[in-house]
This record gives structure tokens, C-alpha cells and sequence, in this order.
């Protein structure tokens, strides 16, 4: 009865590991993700600002 119980506590506590550290790792995608769309787009408005500002340098 012991060593049923006791592999059923570590059944448990190892599914547990394994969903929470899925869940963590998807989280993490979906923020950079996210965030790096956000990075992406406010760069490449920089780089548009500058080539406007440099295209009016050469006129």
C-alpha cells in the first residue's frame, strides 16, 4: 500500500512539473511574440523617420 501511495504522489508532483513549465514556456512565447511585433514596428518607424530626415538633407 506504501509504495502505491508513494508512487502516486510522485506521478502526480512529476505532472504537475511538466504542465506548469509547458504553461511557462508557452507564456513566454506568446509575450515575445507580442512584444516583439511591438520592437519591430517602433523601429521601423525609427528608420522611417531617419530616411525621411536624410532624403530632406538631400533636397
Amino acid at each position: 500500500m506504501i509504495p502505491q501511495f508513494v508512487l502516486g504522489v510522485a506521478l502526480v508532483a512529476g505532472t504537475l512539473e511538466v504542465v506548469s513549465s509547458a504553461a511557462s514556456a508557452g507564456t513566454g512565447y506568446g509575450l515575445g511574440r507580442k512584444y516583439g511585433r511591438k520592437l519591430c514596428n517602433a523601429m521601423d518607424q525609427v528608420e522611417s523617420t531617419i530616411a525621411t530626415s536624410l532624403n530632406k538633407f538631400k533636397n
